[in-house]
């Protein structure tokens, strides 16, 4: 092959690269506080599982693993949010279970098991108790629901049989069009904030000082 033309065909898979990259950043923009919007959310609405005013101001969708360490952390963050803004944040969890987890997809169903029987945000907290204190199982799912006094026959049908696996399934699928690849991922007010932040501002790795969600939420209350 001739130098020239060597140099043809380098240009030609620079320009497919560049393409390339485009393409992925092409569904990304900014948002007014510099953090990216990665596609579309949907709207929190009323088949959601939320914490706080369904018309609050700070609207914030977290996606969740329930047997990830780091959601577990975020569990508080979120309890602390809700403490500390009441009515002024509706946060909704959804699912995204990550598949190095196994047991992440039974455990998604057992809340929707136990939210089927008003108590999704109980069994919520059970859970991630049980991911901190490393006993997840689908046999400690079965006890959660029997200390929350849920209906053990109905609970126990629920969960073997993954009636709600297809919910599960359809909001992990949702995340993934709307940018999340990991967990926690939060979405507030449209904007795309990955990982497990704290409540209150923390330094990076460099020493730079971050905003943390008090911080991140006050910024939205007018």
């Amino acid at each position: 092959m001739s130098k020239q033309n060597k140099t043809i065909l380098f240009i030609a898979a620079a320009l497919i690269a560049v393409g390339l990259i485009f393409m992925a950043r092409g569904n990304k923009t900014l948002g007014n506080n510099g953090q990216k919007i990665i596609g579309q959310v949907r709207p929190i609405d009323a088949a959601d599982h939320v914490l706080g005013d369904l018309k609050a101001p700070v609207q914030m969708i977290v996606f969740s693993d329930f047997e990830c360490p780091f959601c577990a952390q975020f569990a508080d963050t979120m309890k602390k949010v809700e403490e500390n803004f009441k009515d002024k944040v509706a946060i909704a969890f959804r699912h995204y279970p990550l598949p190095s987890h196994p047991l992440a997809l039974p455990a998604a169903v057992a809340s929707e098991c136990a939210a089927e029987q008003g108590k999704f945000w109980e069994m919520h907290d059970k859970l991630f108790a049980d991911n901190s204190a490393g006993k997840m199982s689908v046999e400690q799912f079965k006890k959660d629901a029997a200390d929350l006094s849920l209906d053990a026959v109905k609970f126990n049908q629920c969960l073997d049989s993954n009636k709600y696996l297809d919910k599960v399934n359809q909001e992990k699928a949702e995340g993934n069009q709307a940018g999340v690849t990991g967990t926690p991922t939060s979405f507030i007010n449209g904007n795309i904030y990955p990982g497990a932040y704290p409540f209150e501002d923390f330094s990076d790795s460099g020493g730079k000082i971050e905003a943390g969600m008090k911080t991140i939420i006050s910024g939205l209350i007018k």
